[in-house]
């Protein structure tokens, strides 16, 4: 059927009504599910959330500088969480510090228009703070803290909770505990004498019974004081003190000062080389010194091609030496060694001995004080570098116990920044404790122990730090793990030459806080 043209007119302004109202219902609608899903927040938490608007966000977050509670207090650097609505420090504040009264310096954008600290439970005081007339009155940050912003006459607002983190133990103590079931891993109780290694993956520890017999015991986790122990019957009486490891093998002397070598130290076999004491290992060699015609030599073992052995200084000591410690440098060719103190007859020297691959030095400038037997560890120490509140992180040598020339044993704790050039005495918080026993002649061990935490305003991340670090850490949404350094402390004499048949850990406890990234 034709429509006649004013009909047919009609009709087209019939169905365009028809289409703006139907248009128009629909845009209702989804405005409608719009407006729903912008204030609802899912249920579902893999679901993401609406981000809070920008003109509620916080900016920056600092503590108004206030040095009788702590110098350089407004350099704290705060992190501000807006998915979580958190503001925190994630380093902590040193033990101690009083946060009951603390000005904040907040800013936020102009389009907030009330701005109020709510506080309660804490130790001062609790109440609302209107933060845009008062932004100089204290905060007590002791108990709950939440910074309220709105904005949009009222039709916008966003709660941040303030943590003002402070550390439970002072972040540069060295802390020494006395592990459950640290006894030393010997077969009887009151052993005579021990000496511990380390070769690849494992602690050896090669124990003289108070009944004359021998224990070797081993582990790869000294943490967990699970040793394997045996009864070692060897061919030859060991002379105990002289126990070492290179990169490859075990080695000790015999009481008549022959060499003799073994890879897991049950079987020991003879070099044909006679010395009068062993200095240490270094890489896949041995350094000790032979006596030869009355005189004391260095020597080195496996000897290299066309090597003989070189005359010591008058001055360098052959009984007594501290343990060796070996490290590898950008700015040396080949490793160095070196060791402290010891004895040259009844001359107790202070010195700081070097070895770089072909020579030996005396290289220390602010030594010691005269000790022998002594126990040097490499370790980790932190200074301030700057105005700022920044804690920068060196690698430190750390001596610890020996025996004076008075005959004494030294109590005093002594660190180098320098590899054993300058000395000093560390501060108070990194000296023994009253409960750890003066000793001589001790092992010393770092290992690393596994440390968790749980941070709800980490970053969630997978990606490992990168090689290299020296704490490894690995996230995982809001669980931290990382790697702490622990020094073990073996064995060792008391002043009347007994075996104090225990191990203890020592920490610096910054080293336990969950690291920062």
């Amino acid at each position: 059927m034709v429509i006649p043209p004013d009909d047919r007119a009609s009709d087209v302004m019939n169905k365009l009504s028809i289409y703006k109202i139907l248009a128009a219902i629909m845009a209702l609608i989804t405005l409608n599910v719009s407006l729903t899903s912008c204030n609802k927040k899912s249920d579902d938490p893999d679901e993401p959330q609406v981000q809070p608007s920008y003109s509620v966000a916080v900016k920056s977050f600092k503590l108004n500088p206030n040095a009788k509670v702590m110098a350089n207090l407004d350099s704290v650097f705060f992190s501000i969480d807006l998915d979580r609505g958190i503001i925190f420090n994630a380093d902590s504040l040193p033990k101690g510090t009083d946060i009951e009264k603390l000005v904040p310096v907040i800013t936020f954008p102009s389009t907030v228009e009330t701005a109020e600290l709510i506080m309660e439970g804490g130790n001062l005081r609790e109440g609302t703070v209107n933060y845009k007339t008062n932004p100089s009155d204290t905060i007590d940050f002791s108990g709950r803290v939440t910074l309220r912003l709105t904005a949009d006459n009222g039709a916008l607002s966003r709660d941040y909770t303030i943590r003002i983190n402070v550390h439970k133990a002072v972040a540069d103590s060295l802390m020494w505990d006395k592990m459950a079931n640290s006894e030393l891993p010997s077969r009887h109780e009151n052993p005579a004498r021990q000496k511990s290694v380390a070769l690849g993956n494992q602690i050896y520890s090669l124990i003289e019974e108070k009944d004359g017999t021998f224990t070797l015991a081993s582990t790869q986790d000294i943490a967990s004081s699970v040793w394997n122990k045996k009864e070692l019957s060897p061919a030859f009486r060991p002379d105990i003190s002289t126990f070492s490891a290179t990169e490859q093998a075990l080695y000790i002397l015999s009481d008549t000062g022959s060499l003799l070598t073994s890879s897991d130290g049950t079987v020991w076999n003879h070099t044909g080389i006679k010395w009068h004491n062993i200095i240490g290992g270094y890489g896949g060699k041995l350094l000790g010194i032979l006596s030869q015609d009355g005189n004391y030599c260095h020597d080195i073992y496996p000897r290299p091609a066309g090597y003989t052995p070189v005359a010591t200084a008058s001055d360098f000591p052959v009984d007594g030496l501290s343990n060796l410690l070996t490290f590898k440098s950008k700015w040396t060719e080949n490793p160095y060694a070196f060791f402290v103190g010891g004895l040259r007859g009844n001359i107790v020297t202070s010195a700081t001995w070097s070895y770089d691959g072909s020579e030996w030095a005396k290289i220390s400038n602010t030594p010691l004080p005269a000790m022998s037997d002594a126990l040097i560890v490499p370790y980790f120490m932190y200074r301030k570098t700057s105005t700022s509140w920044i804690q920068t992180e060196y690698s430190v040598t750390l001596c610890l116990g020996g025996k004076k020339d008075n005959g004494n044993l030294s109590r005093d704790v002594y660190l180098s920044y320098d590899s054993g050039v300058h000395w000093s005495k560390a501060g108070q918080l990194m000296q023994l404790p009253d409960a750890l026993p003066s000793f001589y002649g001790a092992d010393g061990v770092i290992a690393t122990t596994s440390m968790h935490a749980s941070i709800d305003a980490w970053a969630a991340q997978t990606t490992p730090r990168p090689k290299g670090a020296r704490i490894q850490y690995f996230v995982n949404g809001t669980d931290v793990e990382w790697d702490c350094p622990y020094i073990y402390l073996i064995g060792g004499y008391n002043d009347k030459g007994q075996l104090l048949p225990a191990i203890w850990r020592g920490v610096l406890a910054r080293l336990t806080f969950a690291p920062l990234f």
